[in-house]
């Protein structure tokens, strides 16, 4: 039966936790983890905004934002800070934790005792020109249920969307400092869904144990679907969803605004220059008219020096969409690439000696930002917007949605799917590819050059994506080169460990070579715990290989690239250990890398050490790459630790000498 009453603004709306009876008890824990964290109000824009560009209705008109403030009067809404007492009892529930009494009493300061002239606030996001979400009560793919009633459901109307993954919702809740957000939709086709929902503890009330997840409505605990049931505060009369964050406080609207609005200019600014998207947060609505202007106040600098990759400046990515075709020095590049599809790239030529370039795909939002190992002196935008390519990007998405990487995509047998590695090597040859066109009238050795500035800028790319990393390997002499924009370094004498370091890694030097040419190693095999032990081998050592092959030094070897399109591979500068494992009678060896960054086409080369030579063994298996021999070519490496499993056709343990490159 319904408690449908109309003689109150609440219309009989009560909140509603079932018995608990058996099963999982949901402790503090989960609450804790909605108290605020980073920035909160950038992760609501981002992922809000996504989810409305996500469900458009109509793509021959912008979707709509619209970010207000305001709150709930407790007169009228007296059963809702009834709230208050479950609050209560979750902290009696759990008082013998600290943090759960303190994060507790932290939420119940929100509701006042006296409710009378007693208000709590909140954020309120509605979009428009989008389908809605329906309920269905018989579907756990309803949009509503999934949203309001499931965890790791994704709620998008589309799956192959911005984010299909079934987390986003958290960037509500964790918003809200009770843990509340309620939730009202109308599609398309005329269906109405509203409800409440509180993310608590299990906790006792009236004597009876019962749920962590409490909703507010007056349908017995289901949302409600018929308008007329639906407080008239939280109605809409056009498609598309609200959510209302509760417990927000006056005192932040300020802080929230500029954080929003900025954040809005970071990710969404080619929705909004395009006209898909326009966005209102409080008194602030901006469009593609004004986005200029916004742009212009808020970032007024035309070069992106931001030291990580997810807090840029986005004025030079905007002017190199902007200002393409216009200004001699941006250009659009276009190419229907085989595996991606139609993909698009501005490039901006900028007084700075780096290269950036950030990725986006079919919502128009950023992705990431990146530094290229290329010094050019440009910033770039990256757009794949066609349905084939973007869902191929979407699989190779991080649930943050900030990455795109192979790894990301695995079959069932959790290896890296080849197409993943072939997309993300795709965009890198697009990209040269571009690099090379807009810079022309360079000589053919510029790749050579290129090669160059990565070695001499390696540190600064690796403090780039991880601040508190330390490479040294030159001293900057304060002089730029007459041709270009890169500053100088003087090569240290020595590219190794100090003396007084306990640090046994092996650390690589970094050359370009010529494909083909050799360059042997020897190291002795580091072994203390009488396990197999890994050699770095890029260090100055003899051979002990008859022949006289030439060996690594310390100076960097320069080869001239005829081909300015053709390949070439570089030393790979990585740090790695190897450990023996039996596995039914195979002798398994795991190498655990260390690379200070992400690697797409990498190539490790495995040499055996014996008491006398060093030895050449077949591999028989992977987890990783290509086998060709003692090679795993078409290798991925991630920036920081991996994990590569390689089995010998010998089947013995060896202490290995490995060498590391990349095919550029």
């Amino acid at each position: 039966m319904s408690e449908f009453i109309t003689d109150s603004p609440e219309l009989g709306c009560y909140w509603h936790f079932a018995p608990q009876e058996g099963g999982r008890e949901d402790g503090p824990n989960d609450a804790m983890m909605q108290n605020f964290r980073g920035k909160p109000y950038s992760a609501l824009v981002r992922e809000a905004v996504q989810n409305s560009l996500d469900a458009v209705l109509d793509t021959s008109q912008p979707v709509r934002v619209e970010i207000t403030f305001s709150s709930l009067n407790a007169r009228n809404f007296t059963n809702f800070f009834n709230l208050r007492e479950h609050i209560i009892e979750c902290r009696d529930y759990f008082s013998w934790q600290e943090k759960a009494v303190a994060l507790y009493d932290s939420m119940a300061e929100c509701f006042s005792k006296d409710l009378r002239g007693s208000k709590i606030g909140y954020i309120k996001v509605s979009d428009f020109n989008t389908k809605g979400m329906e309920y269905d009560p018989n579907s756990s793919q309803s949009h509503f249920y999934a949203f309001a009633r499931a965890a790791g459901v994704s709620s998008k109307v589309d799956q192959q969307s911005g984010g299909s993954f079934g987390f986003g919702k958290s960037a509500y809740f964790q918003l809200s400092p009770i843990g509340t957000i309620f939730i009202s939709s109308l599609t398309h086709t005329g269906l109405h869904a509203f409800e409440g929902v509180s993310w608590l503890c299990s906790h006792r009330f009236n004597g009876v144990k019962v749920s962590s997840v409490g909703y507010y409505d007056n349908n017995q605990g289901q949302p409600i679907t018929d308008i007329e049931h639906i407080p008239a505060r939280f109605r809409r009369d056009e498609s598309g969803t609200s959510f209302y964050i509760l417990g927000f406080k006056e005192s932040l609207k300020q802080q929230a605004t500029e954080e929003m609005i900025d954040e809005a200019l970071k990710s969404f600014w080619y929705a909004i220059y395009s006209n898909h998207l326009i966005i209102k947060i409080g008194e602030h609505e901006i469009t593609a008219d004004n986005l200029d202007r916004y742009m212009l106040e808020r970032f007024p600098d035309e070069i992106d020096n931001s030291a990580k990759g997810g807090y840029l400046k986005p004025r030079p990515y905007y002017l190199a969409v902007r200002e393409a075709g216009v200004s001699p020095k941006a250009k659009a590049f276009t190419e229907n690439l085989p595996i991606l599809g139609e993909c698009t790239l501005y490039l901006i030529k900028s007084d700075t000696p780096k290269d950036k370039i950030i990725y986006m795909r079919r919502p128009l939002m950023l992705v990431y930002g990146k530094r290229t190992q290329t010094s050019y002196g440009v910033f770039g935008t990256f757009v794949c917007a066609n349905p084939v390519g973007d869902k191929i990007l979407q699989s190779l998405e991080n649930p943050a949605h900030d990455e795109w990487k192979p790894t990301n995509w695995r079959d069932s047998n959790n290896r890296i799917k080849e197409e993943g590695n072939n997309a993300m090597k795709e965009i890198h040859d697009f990209i040269m590819r571009c690099f090379s066109s807009l810079f022309s009238n360079a000589e053919d050795t510029a790749l050579e050059i290129t090669g160059l500035d990565e070695l001499l800028y390696i540190p600064e790319d690796l403090i780039a994506d991880d601040e508190d990393k330390d490479h040294a390997v030159g001293n900057p002499t304060g002089f730029v080169k007459d041709e270009g924009v890169s500053l100088t370094t003087d090569i240290l004498d020595k590219q190794g460990k100090q003396k007084d370091e306990s640090d046994t890694s092996n650390v690589g030097s970094v050359k370009i070579i010529e494909v083909g040419s050799s360059d042997e190693t020897d190291e002795e095999p580091d072994d203390p715990d009488g396990i197999t032990a890994g050699v770095g081998g890029h260090k100055r050592k003899k051979s002990r290989s008859k022949g006289g092959k030439p060996t690594a030094g310390d100076s960097f070897k320069e080869t001239k690239i005829q081909n300015p399109n053709g390949t070439y591979k570089v030393y790979l500068p990585v740090r790695f250990r190897v450990a023996a494992q039996n596995e039914d009678g195979k002798n398994y060896h795991i190498l655990i890398i260390h690379c200070d960054r992400d690697v797409i086409d990498g190539e490790l080369e495995l040499i055996t050490i014996g008491e006398q030579t060093d030895d050449v063994v077949d591999i028989e298996s992977t987890d990783n790459g290509t086998i060709r021999d003692n090679l795993l070519t078409d290798v991925v490496l991630e920036e920081g630790r991996n994990i590569v499993k390689v089995l010998f056709k010998d089947n013995m343990r060896h202490a290995i000498k490995l060498k590391a490159y990349e095919n550029q």
